[in-house]
């Protein structure tokens, strides 16, 4: 919302609705990124000016979304504006910590993601649900702010919310076949002694090591802890010499 002008930001969103599709749009994800665009249009927000040009009409999902004013949220929530809230990004750029307890409390549909590999080296969406739930506590001065939950949920259904699909994000007849196999066999998830008990352990001591099987649409994609689809020996030397060729090109 800030390196394009409201005119093709408008155009691009004018074109998803047109296609049934949804736009994706990083939006105040540093305090003064939108500095500029405000100062033109005599301080109006961010927000308040994506959705006088039309910007959030139709299906639209927020990337980052730390920098909201009460008044920004609530222009989000009447529009359906789902957000992406990118925890472990945000910490590692020091970009500040979005409201997500506040965001969900007004009705908006928050899913937790990762960011790209330059923001969040791992894409680890494990350290997400901890530290997302980590930082609405110590943000809030309050315990009981974010439950474990409730970080599971936006890592799981309340994405599929925050992306206006119902069909994913939850096992039901009729939704796509997603879903894992985490190995309970580990000292981390002992005891267990009731469902809360297994929640909390998921979400303050789950990691992907834990993550034994993983299918996709029905299809297994990770076997026994082993990538089904990819040759990652192979893919990780590619890698390597697709770096170095960069890096030789670039003089770095």
């Amino acid at each position: 919302a800030y390196d394009l002008s409201l005119n093709l930001c408008s155009e691009a969103a004018a074109a998803a609705r047109d296609l049934d599709t949804l736009l994706h749009i990083h939006v105040c994800e540093t305090r003064h990124e939108g500095a500029n665009l405000e100062a033109a249009h005599d301080g109006r927000s961010t927000v308040e000016l994506l959705a006088s040009h039309g910007i959030l009409d139709g299906k639209v999902l927020a990337a980052h979304s730390v920098w909201l004013s009460d008044s920004d949220m609530e222009t989000f929530a009447q529009h359906n504006v789902g957000v992406a809230h990118c925890p472990v990004s945000n910490m590692k750029l020091g970009s500040g910590i979005a409201s997500v307890v506040e965001m969900r409390r007004k009705g908006i549909d928050v899913g937790l993601a990762t960011d790209g590999p330059a923001s969040n080296d791992n894409l680890d969406l494990w350290e997400e649900i901890k530290l997302a739930s980590l930082l609405a506590r110590v943000s809030a001065l309050d315990a009981s702010s974010m439950s474990p939950e409730d970080a599971l949920v936006m890592a799981t259904n309340g994405g599929a919310n925050a992306l206006g699909n119902t069909d994913i994000g939850v096992l039901k007849p009729g939704a796509h076949a997603d879903f894992i196999h985490i190995d309970l066999d580990d000292p981390t998830f002992v005891p267990v002694t009731n469902d809360d008990e297994l929640i909390a352990h998921l979400a303050w001591a789950g990691s992907r090591r834990h993550v034994r099987d993983v299918w996709v649409g029905g299809r297994q994609v990770v076997a026994d802890r082993q990538l089904t689809t990819v040759d990652v020996a192979e893919t990780q030397f590619e890698a390597q010499q697709r770096g170095k060729r960069l890096a030789e090109q670039s003089g770095t």
